[in-house]
């Protein structure tokens, strides 16, 4: 059976893929946004928390980071009702999705802290800042300035990560795709659809990450040449 062009085109403007579109899109600002304030809660909790909290990360870490996410969702989604607690698959694929970005969040955001020169802290608590205050105001920012490259690429991973919510039913492109073959047969097409849908959103996204970064760093130059001056 040869390629199709008609039924390329005819489900390339399908709205019913420009809205699955649109939901891989939220869920995954949804699922990185949480997934970003995990990790920063880790990060702080591995460098700076008691040793319980530190443990508790570390676990929770070396989990998320050691096994698939295919598996996490499906213990997620069919293994929480044997304990009493069932989810929806959109909870189940937004938290399954949060927990596993929040772990690679967790180092990029302790990389990022690090990389901070310790004298920037050692000087706000020289001028009288108590530690909260020092973290928050002069580490916290300068630190989440280092962390735009590395999580705007995880971001963009993202995106393509959420085809994984169609093995539990959630309506995101891979899914509306999957259900389209089943009427059709027309699977080449089809995926070459889907494909396509992906690259113009990892695509738009590259440029929007490339915006960002770009006046994150005239922001960064123009202080430090303010702070020559």
């Amino acid at each position: 059976m040869s390629f199709s062009g008609s039924v390329f085109l005819q489900y390339l403007i399908d709205p019913r893929f420009a809205q699955a579109a649109l939901t891989t899109i939220w869920i995954a600002v949804l699922a990185q946004t949480t997934g970003t304030a995990v990790g920063l809660a880790a990060a702080v909790a591995l460098d700076k928390g008691a040793w319980p909290l530190r443990l508790v990360a570390r676990i929770y870490v070396q989990i998320w980071r050691g096994t698939p996410l295919l598996a996490q969702l499906l213990l997620i989604y069919f293994g929480l009702p044997q304990l009493g607690l069932r989810l929806g698959v959109w909870e189940a694929g937004l938290i399954g999705l949060s927990l596993y970005a929040g772990a690679y969040m967790t180092e990029i955001a302790r990389g990022a802290m690090r990389a901070v020169d310790p004298g920037q802290n050692e000087a706000a608590r020289a001028l009288g800042m108590n530690a909260r205050t020092a973290f928050g105001s002069i580490l916290l920012p300068q630190a989440i300035r280092l962390m735009l490259p590395p999580a705007g690429n995880e971001f963009n991973s993202m995106l393509r990560t959420t085809s994984l919510l169609s093995v539990i039913s959630v309506e995101e492109l891979l899914r509306v795709t999957n259900l389209a073959i089943n009427e059709t047969f027309r699977s080449v097409e089809l995926y070459a659809v889907a494909s396509l849908y992906y690259l113009a959103m990892t695509t738009v996204w590259m440029f929007v990450q490339i915006a960002i970064e770009r006046r994150y760093a005239a922001g960064t130059a123009n202080a430090a040449r303010a702070g020559a001056a």
